[in-house]
C-alpha cells in the first residue's frame, strides 16, 4: 500500500500550512530556584527559570530559534496548566496508580511489579513522590490538550480539491541564472569594501575559544576492565537464575492505536494506515526503528525504535504474545490487532534460560555490579584529588585515567561529543574558578555515570578582525550581493521577455522534469508555489523568482498533466492528515486563548 501521508505530509504542509504543538513532559517543578534567580518567563504565579530551560534542551547545544521554541513550549505547559488550576482539575490517586500499574515497564507477568517500578525509580535517582508529581502534571497536560487534538471533520470538498491540487503534474524546465555570472560587472573599490565591512563588523568577530584538558571517568569503561572468571558467573546464575526466566523474545513494535469504543470505520481506518506501514516495513525492514520512532503511538517505546526489550510469556496481550512466540529471529509480522490498537511486530532476539545461553547476561550484570562500586570509590578519589592538586590534573593519573585535550571550542562547544558539547561541562570551562582562577573544575555529571575534570590549557578572548585580515572574505561577499543584484535585474527583465513570448527557445533550459507537489523532491516549496501559480490555459508559461543564494530562477511550464484518481486507502489517509492539521488548528486557537486570560511575562533581557 503507498504511504500517501508519509510521502505527502510535506506538500499538504505547503498547501495549508501547518501548526506543530509539542508537549513534552518533566520539564519545570523539580528545580527549586535560588531567591536571587531571575526567571526567563512567568505564566500567572508560575515561574519559568533558566535550568528549566536546559532541562528541556536535555544539556545539549543549542542556537537562539531552538532556545526559543523550547521556551514557548514550557509557556505552552504552564498556561495549560494554570487553566487546569482555574478549573481545580487534579488526578485523583486512584487514577494515577491505574496509570502507574499500566505502564509495562513496571510490570512482571503482565502484573503491576513493585520492585521493578522501584528498580526504575532508582536507577534515575528519583523518589516516588517526585515520579507521581511529574506523572500528574503530564496526566492533566494530557487532559487538557485531548479534547482538540482528537480528530476534526473534514469536508469532502475540501479533501478532493486538496487531492487534485497534489497529483497534479507539470512538465517544467528550468533556468538559473547565478551571481558569479555577473561578477565580471561588479566594480568594487576599497570605499566599498570599508563601508561593508563597517556595516557588518559583528560578523567579522573571532569568537571566544578555550583549548582542554579533561579526564573522564566512566562506569562503562570500568565495567570493560572488570574481569569475571566462568566460576563466579555460574555460580551467580545457579544462585539468581529465577532473575533470568524461562525463553525470553526481544521484540520492536509499532502500535497504532484504537480508542475504546471506536466505530467500525474508525478502526478500519486506522488498520489502513498499518497495512500501509507494514508495506514500507517490509519493502526496507533497516527502517523498522525509523518508522517506530515517527509513527507508534506507544509512548513508552517509540522513542526506542519501538523496542520493548526481552520479555517472557505472560508479559503481553494474548494476540501479541501468540505472535511473538511463533516468528522466526528477524521477521516481521502482519498486523496484529489488540485491545490496544494495532500492531506490527519485529523478533529481533530469542533467548534461553540455560547457563550457556545467559552466560554473556550474566558477566554483563557482574561487571556492572562490580563496576558501580569501584565509580562510587574512584569518583570520592576524583573529588579529593581534583581539589588538593587544583592546578593540574596530573594527580589524577595516578587514578589510571588519561588527560585528553580538545581542539579550540566555543562556548556552543564540540556538536556531536557528549562531553564537549554538555552544558554543564561548558559553563565550567568558561566560568571564573576555571576561566580566571585557572584551577580544576569539580567533578562535573556529564550523564550515563560519566564524570569529568577539565581546566582550561588556552583561552583565546573573542576579538574584531581587522578589515585587512578578512579582505578576502569582505571582497568574495560584495561579489557574490552585488552579482545577485545584476542577476535579479537581469532575470525580471527576461522573465518579461519570456511572458512576451520573445526568445523562449533561445535559452539555455535544463533538461525537462515532471513536478507535482508532492513529488517536487528538492525544489524549494516557494518555487514549487510559483511553478503551480502559473495559468495552464496558455502554454509555456513562465515564472521566476530571486533565491536567498542571490541565483534568479526561472522556469518555463510546458505541459499541465491532469489530476489522479486517490487509491480508497490514499484517500483514507489524507483524510487523516487534514484531521490532524485541523486538530492542531484548533489547538493553536484554544493556546492562544489561554494566553490571553493567563498573563505571560517574558524577560527579553535573559531570553535575547
Amino acid at each position: 500500500m503507498f504511504d500517501f501521508v508519509h510521502n505527502n505530509n510535506a506538500a499538504i504542509k505547503i498547501i495549508l500550512g501547518a501548526v506543530a504543538l509539542t508537549f513534552v513532559g518533566f520539564g519545570i517543578g523539580s528545580y527549586s530556584a535560588a531567591v536571587d534567580d531571575p526567571y526567563l518567563a512567568k505564566v500567572g504565579d508560575a515561574k519559568i527559570y533558566k535550568r528549566d530551560l536546559e532541562r528541556q534542551l536535555q544539556d545539549q547545544p543549542a542556537n537562539a530559534a531552538s532556545r526559543q521554541a523550547a521556551l514557548e513550549n514550557l509557556i505552552r505547559q504552564e498556561m495549560l496548566l494554570a487553566e487546569a488550576r482555574s478549573a481545580h482539575l487534579a488526578v485523583a490517586p486512584e487514577q494515577l496508580r491505574t496509570v502507574i500499574a499500566g505502564i509495562p515497564a513496571f510490570q512482571d507477568g503482565g502484573k503491576f511489579s513493585p520492585a521493578r517500578y522501584q528498580e526504575f525509580l532508582t536507577s534515575r535517582n528519583m523518589s516516588a513522590e517526585t515520579f507521581e508529581a511529574q506523572l500528574s502534571r503530564d496526566l492533566l497536560l494530557q487532559a487538557q490538550t485531548a479534547p482538540y487534538l482528537r480528530g476534526q471533520f473534514v469536508s469532502h470538498t475540501l479533501q478532493n480539491r486538496l487531492a487534485a491540487m497534489m497529483t497534479e503534474t507539470r512538465e517544467v524546465r528550468a533556468l538559473v541564472l547565478k551571481p558569479e555570472q555577473f561578477a565580471a560587472n561588479v566594480k568594487l573599490d576599497d570605499a566599498m569594501l570599508k563601508a561593508y565591512y563597517d556595516a557588518n563588523l559583528k560578523r567579522f568577530k573571532a569568537e571566544e575559544t578555550v583549548k582542554l584538558d579533561y579526564v573522564l571517568l566512566s562506569q562503562a569503561q570500568l565495567a570493560q576492565g572488570v574481569q569475571v572468571s566462568d566460576d563466579e558467573a555460574k555460580a551467580y546464575f545457579d544462585k539468581s537464575k529465577g532473575e533470568f526466566g524461562g525463553e525470553q523474545r526481544d521484540v520492536s513494535h509499532i502500535l497504532l492505536a484504537v480508542n475504546k469504543g471506536a466505530s467500525a470505520a474508525d478502526k478500519a481506518k486506522v488498520k489502513a494506515e498499518a497495512e500501509a506501514i507494514l508495506k514500507e516495513v517490509r519493502a526496507n525492514p533497516a527502517k523498522f526503528a525509523e518508522l517506530a520512532k515517527a509513527k507508534s503511538q506507544d509512548p513508552g517505546s517509540a522513542a526506542n525504535g519501538g523496542d520493548l526489550g526481552f520479555f517472557a510469556r505472560g508479559a503481553m496481550a494474548k494476540p501479541f504474545e501468540d505472535v511473538a512466540f511463533r516468528m522466526q529471529k528477524g521477521q516481521i509480522s502482519e498486523v496484529v490487532e489488540t485491545e490496544f490498537g494495532y500492531h506490527i511486530l519485529k523478533l529481533n532476539d530469542i533467548k534461553g534460560s540455560d547457563f550457556d545461553s545467559q552466560k554473556a547476561a550474566v558477566v554483563a550484570r557482574l561487571q556492572q555490579q562490580k563496576a558501580a562500586a569501584l565509580f562510587r570509590s574512584k569518583a570520592e578519589k576524583l573529588g579529593e584529588v581534583a581539589y588538593q592538586q587544583a592546578d593540574s590534573l596530573k594527580g589524577l593519573e595516578a587514578l589510571g585515567l588519561t588527560v585528553q585535550h580538545s581542539d579550540a571550542l566555543p562556548r556552543t562547544g564540540k556538536a556531536g561529543d557528549p562531553v564537549l558539547s554538555n552544558r554543564k561541562a561548558l559553563d565550567a570551562a568558561f566560568g571564573d574558578d576555571v576561566l580566571k582562577g585557572k584551577h580544576n573544575s569539580e567533578p562535573i555529571d556529564v550523564g550515563n555515570n560519566t564524570l569529568v575534570v577539565l581546566r582550561v590549557a588556552e583561552h583565546q578572548p573573542a576579538r574584531q578582525k581587522p578589515l585587512d585580515e578578512v579582505r578576502e572574505q569582505v571582497k568574495a561577499e560584495l561579489l557574490a550581493r552585488e552579482g545577485g543584484k545584476l542577476a535579479a535585474q537581469r532575470g525580471e527583465a527576461l522573465l518579461a521577455e519570456l511572458k512576451a513570448g520573445k526568445g523562449v527557445d533561445a535559452q539555455a533550459w535544463q533538461p525537462m522534469q515532471s513536478l507535482s507537489r508532492r513529488t517536487a523532491g528538492q525544489v524549494p516549496s516557494g518555487e514549487v508555489r510559483a511553478i503551480f501559480a502559473v495559468s495552464g490555459k496558455s502554454l509555456p508559461g513562465f515564472a521566476g523568482l530571486k533565491r536567498d543564494t542571490g541565483e534568479f530562477v526561472l522556469y518555463r511550464v510546458d505541459k499541465v498533466l491532469p489530476a489522479a484518481a486517490l487509491a480508497p486507502e490514499e484517500s483514507a489517509q489524507l483524510s487523516g492528515v487534514l484531521s490532524e492539521l485541523s486538530a492542531n488548528s484548533v489547538t493553536a486557537a484554544y493556546l492562544e486563548q489561554l494566553r490571553q486570560k493567563h498573563k505571560v511575562v517574558i524577560n527579553q533581557a535573559l531570553t535575547e
